[in-house]
């Protein structure tokens, strides 16, 4: 049996990942059609047979960026725990906290959202990440629900989905033009009340 030498994993990981975030930055840019692993190298300053070590070609390439862009966003929005708010400003900010780790993320990766929008290939795997924040979105409407401080006749399907469509609209203007701290704080201000006022429970 082999033992991986300590550390040669994770230098092989960071540089796939680099390639990943090269080639979103790339195909955002050109579009996918028109980028090919040339501009992908020339972009990094590493050869084609450094490319190759690590993708078999361009289709490769763009299904593993989608894969790799998808989770990235996921483990930004998978930091809140659905059940650990117990009242309704807890809530508000928990939304609010995730809004404010999506712009962290795109100033971090500024290409990453606007390729995931305009130039990702794969309709099947975005369908399945949306399912998946949809289901993420679901388990905090019904943790609000179980404890009373969100009405008990919400409907949590529509719900979700209204919320997940609130977020992802954020991202896709956020991901053609800088935004401003102020609209930033317009958008989690006024997105969190909008996403919890309908469905908070009355106060008697």
């Amino acid at each position: 049996m082999t033992v991986a030498e300590p550390g040669k994993q994770s230098r092989v990981d960071r540089r796939r990942e680099q390639i990943l975030d090269g080639a979103t930055r790339v195909f955002a840019e050109k579009g996918y059609h028109e980028a090919g692993i040339a501009d992908i190298a020339t972009d990094l300053g590493i050869g084609h047979g450094t490319f190759y070590r690590y993708f078999a070609g361009k289709k490769d390439i763009v299904d593993q960026a989608v894969e790799w862009a998808t989770r990235q966003i996921a483990d930004t929005l998978l930091q809140e725990d659905p059940s650990a708010s117990t009242t309704i400003a807890e809530h508000r900010a928990q939304i609010e906290r995730i809004y404010l780790r999506l712009f962290m993320l795109q100033d971090q990766h500024p290409h990453l959202i606007r390729f995931l929008f305009r130039q990702a290939t794969d309709p099947a795997t975005l369908t399945q990440a949306h399912d998946g924040f949809l289901g993420y979105a679901a388990r905090f409407v019904r943790s609000g629900m179980d404890k009373e401080y969100l009405r008990p006749d919400i409907d949590v399907d529509i719900a979700s989905q209204a919320m997940v469509a609130v977020m992802f609209d954020v991202m896709r203007r956020s991901s053609t033009a800088p935004v401003p701290v102020e609209m930033r704080q317009r958008w989690m201000s006024t997105g969190a009340r909008m996403m919890l006022e309908g469905m908070q429970q009355p106060q008697v």
